[in-house]
């Protein structure tokens, strides 16, 4: 068949399904030479929760360059809301199809890694030359297990205590030093208390009630539960949650006893701190206005910015105390499933999404933090408070000498928060003041739980 023999539509469809990108091909393969064949494209599943809106935009962008890059792999991308992700992940491992990219919070990665159901990514890392050293360190901490790494960071939250400085100059109370201490929190917290008539929970006339005008510092979980963030306070004390191997918990130790015992204090005596009653269903409360100080990470800043709060606000470091100071960091990461049927396509996603051009775009955007070193200054807002780069940025970077600490979840994560609730919550909701009780039956059951991990 010469160029000029015309070629019938049958013809020419053939030779299209084998990569023919022309007629004039016809003349090349008449010639003895084979048509180029593209290969049919790795399709890959992943999965993950995101809100609608920026987040899911956000992602989809990545995904769409990362398509652009790697035109031979096509991503499936599946967004969950948080609750569905976190129930419809077990059974998406337990059954065929299991997907082939997934995220995976700090919170649950030891849950799963516990299970043999994550892929080691030691050895994509080495072969590729991507190294803990390119990323905020510590974060690896909670992703490793047994010397294998379960995800790559893909995000980061370094947490301190941010403050409403209006109320602090009604209260004509200076502003918390950066290394101030506990007795210092304590006092801040009480004075910054209000009762319905005026009064300031230093004052002896300060009477709490439910129509309490406002509280010194939103609540925080105190135990090892629900936040990474707590951590930063037992280490102050000079202990921890457990110990170095997680065989046991350490809470019926005295640091444990004083963070439970204070936090007790703050809660049901002083009233320096809301119950979840008084402050549910009227939003974040600091950004309210309806407590003084807060535990949060740099996205309490991008929030007050978009709302454009009405009031001027600060950010420091978390008290400090005879073990030290502390910036707890938490994360997400990207993970493979030891399941997955296209590892190396998901591999290339997963480095795609940690990349320092995928993360400096995160960090732009302001309200995620970043896993790359490299990329961490680009969560720094225009005018940013004095503290935001001394507590959001600088320890990240190595650039500050409090020391950054992350938070190794256990598995059966599920099963430790039952046993806290079952014996904590008497001494948070006020009807049982026995810390030293609550610690020593909790500590019974959840050390009979790592002995099982």
């Amino acid at each position: 068949m010469s160029a000029s023999t015309p070629v019938s539509r049958r013809q020419l469809l053939k030779q299209t399904s084998k990569g023919a990108a022309a007629l004039g091909l016809a003349s090349i393969v008449a010639a003895g030479a084979a048509p180029a064949i593209v290969q049919a494209k790795t399709k890959i599943r992943m999965i993950t929760p995101a809100a609608l809106g920026v987040e899911r935009d956000l992602y989809q962008s990545f995904i769409d360059e990362f398509q652009k890059e790697q035109s031979e792999i096509a991503v499936d991308l599946s967004f969950e809301a948080w609750d569905d992700y976190m129930t419809k992940l077990p059974t998406l491992f337990a059954g065929g199809a299991v997907p082939d990219v997934v995220h995976q919070h700090m919170s649950i990665v030891q849950d799963y890694g516990s299970r043999g159901v994550l892929e080691d990514l030691t050895q994509y890392m080495q072969k590729d030359g991507i190294k803990q050293e390119d990323y905020i360190p510590a974060l690896f901490e909670a992703f490793s297990r047994d010397g294998k790494v379960l995800g790559i960071p893909k995000d980061s939250a370094a947490w301190g205590i941010y403050y409403n400085k209006d109320k602090f100059d009604e209260a004509g109370l200076a502003y918390p030093k950066d290394d101030w201490t506990f007795d210092d929190f304590r006092l801040a917290a009480r004075t910054l208390t209000i009762d319905a008539d005026g009064h300031r929970g230093v004052d002896a006339s300060f009477k709490p009630g439910n129509n309490q005008k406002q509280w010194g510092l939103s609540w925080v979980t105190p135990g090892p539960t629900e936040s990474e963030n707590v951590r930063g306070f037992i280490r102050a004390r000079g202990g921890d949650w457990y110990d170095e191997n997680q065989t046991q918990t350490l809470i019926t130790a005295q640091p444990a006893l004083d963070h439970f015992q204070m936090f007790h204090e703050m809660r049901c005596g002083e009233h320096s701190t809301p119950s979840d009653a008084l402050s549910a269903g009227q939003g974040d409360p600091f950004r309210q206005g309806l407590t003084a100080m807060a535990v949060a990470f740099h996205n309490m800043d991008y929030f007050l910015r978009e709302e454009k709060a009405k009031f001027k606000w600060d950010v420091t470091f978390i008290p400090s105390g005879p073990g030290g100071q502390f910036v707890p960091v938490g994360a997400s990461s990207w993970a493979i499933p030891a399941k997955a049927k296209n590892k190396d396509a998901a591999w290339q996603l997963v480095k795609h999404l940690t990349s320092k051009a995928v993360q400096t775009q995160i960090g732009k955007n302001g309200r995620w933090g970043v896993s790359q070193k490299d990329s961490i200054a680009t969560i720094l807002p225009e005018n940013p408070s004095s503290g935001f780069k001394k507590v959001h940025i600088d320890p990240l970077t190595g650039e500050s000498d409090r020391t950054v600490i992350a938070f190794r979840f256990p598995a059966n994560q599920s099963k430790i928060q039952q046993a806290y609730a079952k014996h904590f919550d008497p001494i948070w909701t006020c009807d049982n003041d026995n810390v030293p009780g609550a610690a020593k039956e909790t500590k019974s059951e959840v050390d009979t739980i790592l002995g099982k991990s």
